[in-house]
């Protein structure tokens, strides 16, 4: 056999691997798009009303992904008065844009905020996120559109994301299919008008997955500032895992929920996130070490060897996210959706650069920035305990969750 065809034959049988990064619940709540107008560039193609500096910090990771996906937590509309409220949300396109500029590529939109603009919100929001070049899941023009996942298709693979929400904040569906519609599966204590039972949910995770490689469920559920699952989510973590789910991806509580591998009956392992915390929010704005300004974002790489064989999942890695949220120079106010280990690192650097300065400026500085570190390093901790074992290791894929005793990597094919 030639070098030449033996270099084919190798290229061939290459392994097809896909990364993809989650992040939690993105809220445009009325004082962060305050802060992001606040810090709006016009000049030199702008910033997308402020919204890069927002979301800027998070662009490092998202942007190595070959796909990254966020639930974003509110319509898009331009509006002279849209609706307003404590719990009501709205925001203008170029938080889209910002979205897209930082690296994210899919934008889920199946929660309980899809009808706060109604029906017509969801219509515009579809329209806003084609033009912002943002795929996405969930509430669409129509029911059969809301149930149809998006298929992400790289290096061979093609996965599935289906997004749903059990809430809806009272609203209900249309019971005519062609009206705009959130897909919804929705708990026996608040029932919803055109939402799926179920079984019928199930089905459909069966139907789906044979469609595709990999159909990953992202998933809107669970009770707000809990930081453990009901066990009725945990018994339809199971089953969507039994029905064909490669993984499970939720969000709602708006604080962390554990990261576990779940048996399937049948044997083997899925992986489910119950809760990724908040991406973004004005939650807990006044608690310097609050838990709803944890966040978590989630890298999978998926791996199939051989071109016709099954795809595993070769490593989980997690990202401690945090919410900065103070006061700045003359009293500007700043919120930052940021990388925690960064901004560890950036106050180490900065207190190695103060050791031996005496001056009044320099003490009070490094007193603040200590003070800083001991919330970061008790928020990280928090934020790990939620995770598997080995997940928040820096600077490499972990894979010490999938090959710890009783975790073989083979057994998480589905």
């Amino acid at each position: 056999m030639t070098p030449s065809l033996l270099l084919l034959l190798a290229l061939s049988q290459s392994p097809s691997r896909v990364s993809l990064v989650f992040g939690g619940d993105v809220i445009p709540h009325d004082p962060i798009k305050h802060v992001a107008s606040s810090r709006a560039r016009l000049a030199e193609g702008g910033n997308n009303g402020g919204w890069d500096h927002v979301l800027g910090p998070l662009s490092p990771v998202l942007q190595r992904a070959d796909f990254a996906i966020v639930n974003l937590e509110t319509p898009i509309v331009v509006l002279k008065k849209p609706e307003v409220g404590d719990m009501v949300f709205n925001a203008q396109p170029p938080l889209l844009a910002a979205l897209k500029r930082v690296g994210v590529d899919v934008a889920t939109f199946a929660n309980n905020h899809c009808l706060d603009q109604h029906r017509e919100g969801i219509v515009s929001t579809r329209g806003y996120l084609r033009e912002a070049q943002l795929l996405t899941a969930g509430s669409a023009e129509n029911e059969d559109a809301a149930w149809t996942p998006v298929v992400l298709e790289k290096n061979g693979l093609r996965i599935g994301i289906l997004a749903v929400s059990r809430w809806l904040n009272g609203f209900n569906n249309k019971k005519d299919p062609a009206q705009p519609h959130v897909p919804t599966v929705p708990y026996a204590r608040e029932p919803i008008t055109g939402g799926h039972p179920v079984d019928d949910f199930l089905a459909t995770i069966r139907a789906r997955s044979a469609e595709v490689d990999v159909l990953l469920v992202s998933i809107h559920w669970g009770e707000e500032y809990q930081f453990a699952p009901s066990q009725e989510d945990r018994k339809l973590a199971r089953q969507m895992l039994d029905a064909g789910a490669f993984a499970v991806i939720g969000h709602h509580p708006h604080v962390l929920q554990p990261v576990e591998f779940v048996e399937r009956s049948a044997g083997g392992k899925g992986l489910v996130v119950f809760s990724l915390g908040n991406l973004v929010s004005n939650q807990d704005f006044a608690d310097v070490n609050g838990s709803k300004r944890d966040g978590l974002l989630v890298e999978l790489v998926l791996v199939r060897e051989t071109p016709t064989g099954p795809v595993r999942l070769a490593s989980v890695k997690g990202v401690p996210v945090a919410t900065e949220n103070k006061l700045g120079g003359g009293k500007k106010r700043n919120v930052q959706a940021v990388l925690l280990d960064d901004e560890l690192e950036a106050i180490d650097e900065r207190l190695l650069d103060l050791r031996g300065r005496v001056d009044l400026r320099s003490r009070d500085e490094k007193k603040t920035l200590e003070q800083r570190r001991k919330v970061g390093l008790a928020r990280r901790a928090r934020i790990e305990s939620f995770v598997l074992p080995g997940m928040l290791d820096r600077g490499s894929e972990s894979t010490a969750a999938l090959t710890r005793p009783g975790r073989d990597p083979e057994s998480l094919t589905p």
